[in-house]
């Protein structure tokens, strides 16, 4: 199974910030479920306020129906709505009940608006209230702020996260003596009226610069401030993870990024056949008169929000406010509620620009326990409009541009960045996180969390591990133990030593390898923008064309293959690896590098009169990656790219030199990677990758292209899941890989799927390409052959033929955890030891 390291990392952070919910805390939860209708005519109210505590409420769904769970309601309930009189009851703590409740008229006219119970069907024909949403998304052109041509302001963000639902009987826990202290700074949630304490906090202070021909928008972040759990995490990249759950909001976009999500904005162009609108009333905003609409998602399970949207009663019909929540049925994992508020106001008499954005999300792995509470909030200020700057301002591929000393900014900058002061509990969050981790206790428990999650134990300087990589098995080695470790920040931020070594019982022969990675700037060695150099010498085995993206694949589960896995090669690799971070989205390295490669099992380097030992090659490897605007997680040992809607291209060029070092043959290859995300809500996302290559020269299969293939029992994306090791070869190809997640659209339809939020997922992967006659030797004599099977026959083949080709089709968010496909080969199923059906599982953690 593949955990892929981005969701790795969001487990590790969050898994860090719960490290109390091992403790298996639950308490009794007070359930209540009803329904709110009019006394007199009996029809069904929606959008009733609902509240069992001063904070802590609902709101009633177009059935007037509505359900709460909570561990803090009071001993009533009390239900109001405007233009009927309020009504309380009584209920019972700790138990599950239905209350319905009759509302009477109150009498009240709402400004002209009456407010008629809907006896017929919804539809959007002669509804006025589609006609004004049609009208908002007409004008949306108009009133968003890209229809000035430049504009700049000042931006405040604050994204803190709480551990909620602290009890006193949670406090009141023994393993928990040693953390009294910080139970000081437990606060009461104004949204929810749940307690909390705050463990993260981050704020940044920026300057935005918008042009709008050629388009540019460029923020300069001034300051950031942040702290966490530095010793355990790495804060630039929970930083990355955060941003891109929190992604910038714009409510006249079509689609709106949330929680790694595409969510559908209740203004966007098929807003009507998403969402259901209802005029509410009248009101007054900031001077200004507005029609409040209500929005609901016609499927409840869809991503897409219910609320209010207040527009302004004239012909422009501009967003001046919007209040935003999830449905209880949503296709999300982990929320447990979610709420955003948006307000604009007409500037300089201009513009509609907005001033004020907050968002809260209620995080819970369970219903009960503790729980994690997000909190993000954004102000802008100070806006100028129609001022160009000069060029250089608007210069460079980055979006975001980190200044200098950003993060060494002192008190008096934040109490001027500051729109308003922190409050006591956040000032203290500072100071608390710093005395935990100098807990013996936090720090015990942080070493089993981290031993688990990350699978390496810390002794000092050095991590030992990873723990997965302990014990492994496979055909020819049989079983292999291996114990291996690095050094870390507390040895040295510029040096990373790291090596390991094992042993296979079969073949009995020790393997090793040792490296060391040193950073060639000011910053440590995994922070960016980096700039490295590594040298490693390795000796050790590995199947032919198994690429684990992101994984290590000395794993034990891993180790479980289907079919003949028989044929491996043995290694000796020499390199030295230069790795540069160049900024706006530009990245290369240049390797040097010597191998060594020996056949191993049944594979041998016959001719067609003898057979040869080992085959060495000497090369540089030029590569550069273009991702404009790309985030990504930077750890120890691999960077993680976090996916956006931006393209990212890679070349990569190998040159072979023949006797150097030994070497037996000289060679080109050249190949380019085009990866590009696309989003379709509301029918999810597709990614798309196009890759070809072209070698020059006369080599060796184990020289071609030999083409990834997987035979564990996980599904690998970017891999060929029912392709043999070592089964295709050549020296030049062109393969596309497409996949299109669903989040649910379809399921979401379907009753039983629906409720188990069940997600679906389709794949298409081909490659075409051949070998030359210089290269194949069934048309050339004298050359190595290809591989064959026990029986003799030709296991390893060329594409010349017709492409291979397999489909998938498959079943994510299983238990929330798991994605099982149904893959199936559709080309050259005559080759030895083939399936032409398989089922693949996947691990995989998402929003």
């Amino acid at each position: 199974m593949n955990l892929n390291c981005f969701t790795y990392r969001i487990i590790t952070f969050f898994s860090i910030l719960f490290f109390t919910l091992s403790a298996g805390y639950s308490q009794n939860m007070t359930r209540i479920k009803g329904k709110v209708v009019d006394a007199e005519t009996k029809e069904p109210l929606p959008f009733v306020n609902i509240f069992v505590s001063r904070n802590l409420g609902t709101i009633t769904d177009y059935k007037g129906e509505y359900s709460i769970e909570t561990k803090w309601a009071t001993n009533k309930i009390e239900a109001s709505f405007i233009g009927y009189k309020p009504q309380t009851k009584n209920i019972i703590l700790n138990k599950s009940q239905v209350i319905n409740f009759l509302l009477e008229s109150s009498n009240i006219n709402l400004n002209e608006i009456k407010v008629v119970a809907d006896k017929q069907r919804y539809r959007n024909k002669d509804n006025p209230a589609v006609e004004i949403i049609r009208k908002v998304i007409e004008n949306k052109n108009k009133n968003r702020k890209e229809s000035l041509d430049f504009y700049e302001y000042d931006k405040y963000e604050k994204v803190e996260f709480d551990l909620n639902n602290i009890t006193e009987e949670f406090k009141n826990k023994s393993y928990l003596k040693k953390f009294q202290f910080v139970f000081d700074y437990v606060d009461t949630s104004k949204v929810n009226g749940k307690p909390f304490l705050p463990v993260f906090l981050k704020e940044t202070s920026s300057k935005v610069f918008y042009r709008k021909f050629p388009k540019t928008e460029k923020e300069y972040v001034i300051g950031t401030n942040m702290v966490g759990l530095k010793d355990y995490v790495d804060n630039e990249g929970i930083s990355s993870i955060i941003d891109n759950i929190y992604q910038e909001i714009n409510i006249y976009d079509n689609n709106i990024p949330l929680l790694t999500n595409q969510f559908i904005s209740p203004i966007s162009d098929i807003a009507p056949i998403i969402y259901k609108f209802h005029i509410w009333d009248t009101t007054n905003i900031n001077g200004h008169e507005c029609i409040r609409l209500v929005f609901q998602p016609r499927n409840k399970a869809d991503l897409a929000f219910k609320g209010n949207l207040y527009v302004t009663n004239d012909d422009r019909c501009a967003v001046i406010k919007i209040e935003m929540d999830i449905m209880d049925e949503i296709n999300l994992n982990f929320v447990n509620d979610l709420k955003i508020t948006q307000e604009f106001d007409f500037i300089n008499e201009q513009c509609w620009m907005l001033t004020s954005h907050k968002i809260e999300v209620d995080f819970n792995f369970g219903k009960k326990g503790i729980g994690m509470f997000g909190k993000k909030s954004v102000t802008y200020r100070n806006y100028l409009f129609n001022q160009e700057k000069t060029s250089d301002v608007y210069a460079g591929i980055d979006n975001v541009i980190l200044q200098d000393g950003h993060d060494k900014k002192d008190k008096n900058f934040w109490d001027t960045a500051r729109p308003s002061k922190l409050s006591k509990n956040e000032e203290g969050v500072f100071e608390m996180i710093d005395s935990i981790q100098n807990v013996p206790a936090f720090k015990n428990t942080m070493d089993i969390i981290m031993l688990l999650l990350a699978g390496y134990k810390s002794f000092g300087p050095i991590d030992i591990g990873p723990l997965n990589a302990f014990y492994s098995f496979n055909d020819v080695e049989g079983f292999r133990m291996r114990l291996g470790g690095r050094t870390n920040k507390k040895f040295s931020k510029r040096i990373m030593l790291e090596g390991y070594g094992l042993y296979g019982f079969k073949d009995e022969i020790f393997k090793y390898s040792a490296g060391s990675t040193i950073a060639l700037n000011d910053k440590a060695y995994d922070e960016k923008p980096r700039h490295t150099i590594r040298a490693m010498y390795q000796y050790e085995t590995n199947f032919p064309g198994m690429e684990m993206q992101y994984v290590n694949e000395d794993n034990f589960l891993l180790s479980f293959k289907r079919g003949v896995s028989d044929k491996l090669l043995y290694y000796r690799l020499a390199e030295i690896e230069h790795y540069r971070d160049w900024g706006n989205g530009v990245s290369s390295s240049v390797t040097v590098k010597n191998n060594q490669q020996m056949p191993g099992g049944t594979l041998y380097f016959d001719y067609d009169n003898y057979s040869k030992s080992k085959i060495t090659s000497s090369e540089v490897v030029a590569r550069l990656r273009f991702a404009p605007n790309e985030k990504f997680y930077q750890a120890t040992d691999y960077k993680i790219p976090i996916i956006t809607k931006y393209p990212v291209f890679q070349l990569t060029y190998n040159k072979g030199f023949k006797d150097v070092f030994n070497s037996d043959y000289g060679y080109d290859k050249l190949s380019v990677n085009i990866f590009k995300r696309f989003y379709t809500a509301p029918f999810g996302f597709s990614n798309w990758e196009l890759e070809a290559g072209q070698l020059f020269g006369n080599v060796p299969f184990p020289l071609l292209y030999v083409h990834r293939a997987n035979q564990t029992y996980s599904y690998q994306v970017s891999s060929y899941n029912l392709m043999n090791f070592l089964e295709f070869v050549s020296d030049r190809y062109v393969s596309l890989n497409v996949e299109q997640y669903f989040n649910g659209f379809f399921f979401n339809k379907i009753p039983l799927f629906k409720r188990l939020k069940f997600r679906e997922v389709i794949s298409f992967k081909g490659i075409y390409g051949g070998v030359s006659d210089g290269n194949n030797p069934s048309k050339t004599d004298g050359l190595m052959k290809f591989p064959t099977d026990n029986y003799g026959k030709t296991s390893t083949f060329t594409l010349q033929e017709k492409p291979y080709v397999e489909v998938s089709a498959g079943i994510a968010n299983i238990f929330k955890l798991f994605r099982v496909d149904l893959v199936r080969r559709l080309t050259y199923l005559d080759n030895p030891n083939v399936s032409e059906l398989g089922v693949r599982v996947r691990f995989k953690l998402d929003f």
